[in-house]
């Protein structure tokens, strides 16, 4: 079943509703969340970075930005993106760690899917964590991006077949058989803060996981 962007968004508020009721009120930080511009975020999904624009990051070791994966222990250590520190969901509240690697960075949150990661990341929203965005597909769209790569057919753009061809060139170090190197060939677009691109064309099926 299809979920339209609006549906998505109200479902998002309806979790955070109730993540406010049962959070504990000691640990929750006094910090007012803009619910406009978060219904905003929601339904336009402002919140996500595709795989490519952060392989790019990591390759070019770009600064500013840190990947929080918030997998289990047991998946993590199966599995990571290179430089990804892990802090699980339950935790992220708790850590002083990430309080003090939150500042000056963008935090990247990454787990098997979306749904865990959008939880965490409405958490952090409301605690008072503004620059928060999710890896688009988590792990398992990852994978599936840097180990299978679907050629270009038929009609294709230089986009395209640029993207195809960065995927294949990337797969050694994002899946973690080659380490990221000064000698690593950077992108032509040098980024000196991550930006994210958003394009409207339509978006690739991925499984969601949690």
């Amino acid at each position: 079943m299809k979920i339209s962007p609006k549906l998505f968004g109200f479902s998002m508020l309806f979790i955070l509703g109730l993540i406010l009721a049962f959070a504990p009120v000691d640990k929750m930080a006094s910090h007012t969340v803009d619910a406009s511009q978060l219904l905003n975020d929601l339904q336009h999904r402002n919140y996500y970075i595709t795989p490519d624009d952060l392989a790019h990051m990591i390759i070019n070791k770009e600064p500013g930005f840190l990947v929080v994966d918030i997998r289990s222990k047991e998946d993590f250590g199966k599995y990571h993106i290179p430089g990804s520190i892990h802090i699980p969901v339950k935790e992220l509240l708790s850590s002083e760690d990430l309080k003090d690697l939150a500042e000056g960075n963008t935090l990247i949150l990454a787990s098997n899917g979306n749904t865990l990661a959008s939880q965490a990341w409405l958490i952090l929203k409301e605690n008072g964590f503004d620059d928060v965005f999710i890896l688009q597909g988590g792990l398992n769209y990852w994978v599936q991006v840097f180990t299978n790569p679907a050629r270009p057919s038929g009609f294709y753009t230089d986009d395209e077949l640029f993207r195809y061809q960065f995927r294949k060139a990337a797969a050694p170090v994002m899946m973690g058989t080659k380490l990221v190197n000064n000698e690593t060939q950077k992108s032509e677009t040098k980024i000196s803060k991550p930006v994210f691109r958003r394009k409207n064309k339509k978006k690739a099926k991925f499984d969601e996981g949690c």
